[in-house]
């Protein structure tokens, strides 16, 4: 991969990181209870993470994959300031 391509491939997921922890705040904002609603989408997402096949990783590593991603998801879900 060479440089320029990284660069874009980290702006573009770094852009829709934002996109999507903005939304989340926003509809949390208006959910009667903010906190039980991003609690409930950190469940349902690292749930969802266990049941996807990643064929484009070999099964031997795809545990790890998964872990780091639900990792990070978590960082980013629990990053959200209401």
């Amino acid at each position: 991969m060479d440089q320029e391509y990284a660069e874009d491939l980290i702006a573009e997921l770094a852009s829709l990181n934002t996109l999507a922890l903005t939304a989340l705040a926003a509809i949390a904002k208006v959910k009667a209870d903010p906190s039980g609603y991003l609690q409930a989408v950190l469940e349902d997402g690292c749930a969802a993470m266990e049941r996807t096949n990643y064929y484009s990783i070999p099964k031997d590593r795809q545990a790890v994959v998964i872990e780091k991603a639900k990792a990070r998801f978590t960082d980013a879900i629990t990053s959200i300031k209401l």
